[in-house]
């Protein structure tokens, strides 16, 4: 992938979620799936209804520096302007959440 360049793979979702474990030791070869989807199972976000979740992969740095990529999962759902925020490592754990906008989580930062 050359720098600069961003993947954007976008699945929508129900708020009803079904547990998925993944056994990845590196995102590239799963793009982590289900990782986001089996974190909203966890929140409390009836309220905020039908969720979609995109991954998108992006790269850092610049042509003088090796830079790296990194891996989010983006969700917005249906009653809200906004989003919240899922980073990934390496290994598929979540590193941090945040809400942006109108979205607002119980127990999670909001920005």
């Amino acid at each position: 992938m050359k720098k600069g360049n961003m993947i954007v793979v976008g699945l929508a979702i129900a708020v009803t979620l079904l547990p998925i474990t993944v056994w990845a030791e590196d995102w590239r070869e799963t793009g982590c799936a289900g990782v986001v989807e089996a974190e909203l199972e966890k929140l409390d976000i009836d309220a905020l209804g039908a969720a979609r979740v995109t991954y998108v992969v992006s790269s850092r740095g610049s042509v003088a520096s090796e830079g790296y990529e990194e891996l989010n999962g983006w969700v917005s759902f249906e009653k809200c302007k906004g989003n919240l925020t899922v980073q990934l490592s390496e290994n598929c754990t979540v590193t941090m959440m945040y809400t942006s906008g109108q979205c607002r989580i119980p127990g999670v930062e909001h920005y």
